[in-house]
């Protein structure tokens, strides 16, 4: 459940959308995630990952392409909820800005539609991955999808403690 006021969470569509569209800007200028899990002792757990992300209506989603023997895929096989902080390297407080959200993750299968379009999104973003030997080291592991439940943007740059939140369950 999130943590702020009930005045912090939108709910006018209009405002919703507007949210989705900054938070849409944010997540194509930074690449890099903490991407937090349980395990199935309740212990928590945080990795680093390279994501790309797309916006379809009132969604969004994160991929990412991991291991499934690492221990935050072990952990999404377990429970599929995750959570996730994307911020902006800056060096004064009152220019931290960034994204918190929590929802589900998923692997997605090999050799279907979602595959090749996580594929498309995530090779759009970071070319590198089309040259060999990185192109097969990628295409062996898995991809997984982020789908938020809950964004937040926070940003110091508009006063310190400044945010805005709202639900996008599917």
């Amino acid at each position: 459940m999130p943590d702020s006021p009930a005045a912090n969470l939108l709910t006018d569509p209009a405002a919703v959308a507007a949210l989705l569209d900054d938070i849409g800007v944010f997540l194509a200028r930074w690449k890099t995630a903490s991407l937090a899990t349980v395990d199935e002792a309740g212990r928590p757990h945080a990795a680093n990952v390279q994501y790309a992300s797309i916006r379809r209506d009132s969604r969004i989603e994160l991929f990412y392409v991991s291991n499934e023997t690492s221990a935050h895929s072990r952990h999404i096989a377990h429970t599929g909820q995750v959570a996730m902080t994307i911020y902006a390297h800056v060096r004064r407080p009152d220019h931290i800005h960034g994204v918190q959200l929590h929802g589900n993750a998923a692997p997605i299968l090999r050799d279907t539609p979602e595959w090749d379009a996580a594929w498309h999104v995530y090779s759009r973003r970071y070319p590198f991955v089309l040259l060999p030997p990185l192109r097969q080291r990628i295409a062996a592991e898995t991809f997984y999808r982020v789908t938020p439940a809950w964004v937040r943007f926070v940003d110091n740059r508009k006063g310190f403690g400044f945010k805005r939140e709202c639900d996008i369950r599917p």
